[in-house]
């Protein structure tokens, strides 16, 4: 115990603090670009936006649904954007939920209404409530009601779909349904949500190093996933971009195994899918480990067809092309090496706000976007899966690897085994 506490002493003293840049929070000025982009896409349009996130936890903890956060960084429940494009000095209203001093004994205060507030959030108008006022007020000068909202949630578990075509019923306004609108704006990215993201995958790459050194006989899934998290939240992450997968073994050919409770033993594969959060923005990253440090020549062969699957997706990235031919080129490279059967998941997705993030898969992948690269073959009568995942940003040109840092080649990937663990501790 004495050793313990005095180690935790040592390693105490000598950690500061990391204070990475860029800082994690946006500048309030991206949010007036995305809503003037918004505006200009309304034409004669009103529209409203209504907070979906989610409560988790004892003390109810909130995470904001990832098109309003994008709309205004606000991490708030019962929040309510209304965007009025027709008038000439009140185009985008906010309301807040409505002040509670009761509850904000348990929750902490929170801002009045005031001028500072409409500076924070850049809006022209801040109220609390509800914004039904407001939007009837619209429906005497607009045209129209924009649909905006994604069509992953039906109109009945909305109510800012609701609201709007009550609104659109009253005044007899033509209803425009826009369903795509913010997927398609955000899956884009600007220079400033791409400086968050790659902080987030140079975090991730950290955490990566650490599991390298981790990924010993002996030790427990659990104990693989203590490591690499102390590691992204000491160099500075946010958050964790979704809940951390170490799959020995067995476990390596479950997808989303969760449990991490197995034993690493010698001989094993070790899938490992975990990656830190950056200021909201998310990475997302997996490698597979030998513990004994080297594959065997079945892990190998597995290895290698999932390598070159990665390298024919690679190849095939270009202007133009969408992420279905990107699916089918991933699956026909599994088809030659035999293991398609075996390919049980879509080769990647978009990352942003949220690790699995908005953009339309038939549509070609614009300039900006951010997705992963990430065939996999899963085998659970021989013990094991291998998977490999990176990100890449789409280019005017081509792509760029942004997770080029962290080894993904066989040969290179035993060889960084073998240098994390000979480091000292």
């Amino acid at each position: 115990m004495l050793h313990a506490l005095v180690l935790a002493s040592t390693i105490g003293s000598a950690f500061v603090h990391p204070n990475p840049m860029p800082p994690a929070d946006l500048p309030v000025a991206v949010y007036e670009q995305r809503r003037a982009r918004v505006l200009a896409e309304l034409g004669d349009c009103a529209a409203i936006i209504s907070s979906q996130g989610e409560v988790n936890g004892i003390t109810e903890d909130y995470r904001q649904d990832a098109n309003f956060y994008w709309l205004t960084g606000i991490n708030e429940p019962d929040a309510h954007l209304v965007l009025l494009p027709k008038s000439p000095y009140r185009k985008v209203l906010l309301f807040l939920k409505s002040r509670d001093p009761e509850a904000e004994r348990w929750t902490g205060p929170r801002e009045a209404v005031s001028p500072e507030l409409l500076k924070k959030y850049g809006v022209d108008r801040v109220l609390r409530g509800s914004p039904e006022s407001a939007l009837s007020a619209a429906g005497l000068h607009h045209d129209c009601v924009a649909m905006i909202t994604p069509a992953s949630m039906a109109k009945t578990d909305r109510n800012d779909d609701e609201l709007a075509l009550r609104v659109a019923g009253r005044f007899g306004l033509k209803v425009i349904y826009k369903r795509g609108l913010l997927a398609d704006l955000r899956s884009a990215h600007g220079p400033e949500e791409l400086e968050r993201m790659e902080r987030a995958i140079a975090i991730t790459a950290i955490g990566h190093n650490a599991v390298a050194r981790a990924t010993v006989a002996g030790v427990s899934e659990r104990d693989v996933q203590t490591q690499l998290e102390y590691a992204f939240f000491a160099n500075g992450a946010t958050g964790l971009s979704y809940s951390s997968i170490v799959g020995s073994g067995p476990n390596g050919a479950v997808l989303h195994w969760d449990k991490n409770s197995r034993i690493l033993q010698n001989g094993d594969l070790v899938v490992v899918d975990a990656a830190a959060d950056y200021g909201r923005y998310a990475s997302d990253v997996t490698r597979t480990y030998p513990v004994s440090g080297h594959f065997t020549a079945e892990q190998a062969r597995v290895y290698h067809a999932v390598y070159q699957a990665q390298e024919d997706i690679f190849a095939a990235i270009k202007p133009g092309v969408s992420m279905a031919e990107l699916q089918h080129v991933a699956e026909e490279s599994l088809r030659r090496s035999g293991y398609l059967a075996d390919f049980i998941h879509g080769f990647g997705h978009f990352v942003g706000l949220d690790v699995h993030d908005a953009g339309d898969a038939e549509k070609p992948i614009p300039a900006g976007a951010v997705f992963t690269v990430e065939p996999g073959v899963y085998l659970p009568a021989q013990g094991f899966g291998v998977r490999i995942e990176d990100e890449v940003v789409m280019a005017d040109r081509g792509y760029r690897l942004l997770t080029s840092s962290i080894p993904r080649k066989l040969e290179e990937v035993e060889a960084w085994v073998a240098r994390e663990r000979s480091r000292p501790h």
